[in-house]
């Protein structure tokens, strides 16, 4: 005979409540299908997006194909993240950890102007691009002397012309695109002239 103990228990899966509002019964706000296709096409075009760029950069606007829509809806999305990973870092913060480097190691801070124009420059690079220089410096720069802004450049070089160029491929397809539909528009401008002609 079974005990309660040895009977395998279910799991209770908890039920949404209905929600009303008005004579309305709500029974579900999760997306649609359709809500959750459109995201999944997306995300699989934001993954194609690079190819496209780097396949199409240095072909001339004329000779584009036709690009699948979803690549062509999330190019502006892709665009703003890439200027958001350029995005200047904090003028304030540059100055405060060449502040403290240079206490730490006893070297003297140079001129106003100087150090001004390499606060200018180390705040023109992405924030997680500058900390990660100033971290690789802070560790391994081992000279007599305040590093200069090319020690902190040569430890994110590659990572930040990557993502300039990330950004200048995205805008030229932007571009190039935007060329095929003007074009587009001007011969259809043209046949209906054209036919309102004859």
């Amino acid at each position: 005979m079974e005990t309660a103990a040895m009977k395998p228990s279910r799991r209770q899966i908890p039920r949404q409540a209905p929600e009303r509002s008005g004579n309305v019964v709500m029974l579900d706000r999760s997306p649609s299908a359709v809500d959750q296709t459109r995201n999944s096409q997306l995300t699989i075009a934001n993954g194609r997006l690079p190819a496209w760029t780097d396949s199409w950069a240095d072909e001339p606007a004329i000779h584009l194909p036709d690009m699948p829509a979803e690549i062509v809806e999330a190019l502006p999305g892709a665009i703003a993240r890439a200027r958001d990973d350029l995005a200047a870092g904090d003028p304030a913060e540059v100055l405060a950890a060449l502040t403290t480097l240079a206490s730490r190691r006893g070297f003297p801070l140079p001129d106003d102007l100087a150090l001004e124009l390499d606060v200018e420059v180390m705040a023109g690079w992405p924030r997680d691009l500058w900390r990660r220089a100033f971290r690789a410096v802070w560790e391994q720069f081992a000279y007599r002397r305040l590093p200069e802004v090319a020690d902190f450049r040569r430890h994110i070089a590659e990572d930040l012309e990557e993502r300039r160029a990330r950004l200048d491929r995205l805008d030229s397809l932007r571009l190039k695109l935007e060329t095929v539909r003007l074009k587009r528009q001007w011969d259809e401008e043209a046949r209906g002239r054209r036919a309102g002609r004859s």
